[in-house]
């Protein structure tokens, strides 16, 4: 179980975009990108993941709902967007420039903009769903080639 929840923290933590550099808060470019995550509701989004994604698991694995109070509110703690604010801006800066994040947040308040960003929560989940039908019947055949990968090193 504590196994299952390390990989599902790291995974977490890699569909968040965590960054770890220190950013420069007076900077034009910090401003773009922070205005950028904000016109996009990333802090409703990010919530709105986290709890769908806490939700998914305590349907797959019956054993962590016993613990669902705590597991909820210890990830509301460390994954909120207060948490991870800094280091989404960073990832922002490092990938766009200044120009590019102003040009994203111009269309981020048109019409479609404000639809994208609605239904992010729901496109990435239900693409996740999708990976995860496609995958989950052909699970014994990568079990069985891990086992096969294991006996052969042993």
């Amino acid at each position: 179980m504590k196994k299952f929840l390390s990989v599902w923290v790291v995974l977490l933590l890699v569909a968040v975009g965590s960054a770890t550099a220190q950013t420069q808060p007076q900077s034009s470019h910090y401003k773009a990108a922070e205005t950028l995550l904000l016109t996009m509701g990333s802090p409703k989004t990010i919530d709105d993941n986290l709890q769908q994604m806490l939700t998914m698991q305590m349907e797959q694995v019956p054993a962590m709902k016993a613990a669902e109070v705590e597991v909820r509110s210890f990830f509301s703690k460390y994954m909120n967007w207060d948490a991870v604010k800094e280091d989404l801006i960073k990832l922002y800066m490092d990938e766009f420039t200044e120009k590019e994040l102003k040009d994203m947040n111009t269309f981020y308040q048109t019409p479609t903009g404000k639809k994208l960003a609605a239904k992010q929560t729901t496109i990435t989940m239900k693409s996740a769903q999708i990976g995860q039908s496609k995958v989950e019947p052909h699970m014994m055949e990568l079990q069985q080639a891990i086992q096969k990968k294991m006996q052969g090193d042993n």
